[in-house]
Parts: structure tokens; C-alpha cells; sequence
């Protein structure tokens, strides 16, 4: 009986941690890392690529990119 209810506890906590999935973003100006910039968050349905924006040329000259893993 103790053995049964570890194995559910263990399969409860793996099939918790699989749903719920973490996204990564890191900022980049003109294709360097932007260190003041932190997102993480939960992505709960979808690729977390979906997030991530294109190079964008702003007024100021400067290109800002956002990427997601």
C-alpha cells in the first residue's frame, strides 16, 4: 500500500511539472544582450518561440529584438 501511494504521488508531481512549461525572453539591442531586461513566465498553451518578435529598426537607429525559448 505504501509503495502504491508513493508511485501516484510521483506520477502526480511529473505529469504537474510537464504541464506547465517556462518561457525564457531575452532582450537584445543592435544584436547585444540587453541585461536589465528579465521575463519569465509560465506558458501554459502554445511554443514559446510564438513570443519572440523580429528585428525591429527603431527612429533612433538602434534594432531591438526579442527571443523566446
Amino acid at each position: 500500500m505504501k509503495k502504491l501511494f508513493i508511485l501516484l504521488l510521483t506520477v502526480s508531481a511529473l505529469i504537474s511539472f510537464s504541464c506547465n512549461k517556462y518561457c525564457n525572453c531575452k532582450h537584445y539591442i543592435d544584436g547585444e544582450l540587453d541585461k536589465d531586461y528579465k521575463n519569465n513566465f509560465v506558458n501554459e498553451n502554445g511554443n514559446c518561440a510564438d513570443y519572440s518578435q523580429l528585428p525591429k529598426l527603431e527612429e533612433d537607429g538602434k534594432t531591438y529584438e526579442l527571443k523566446c525559448k
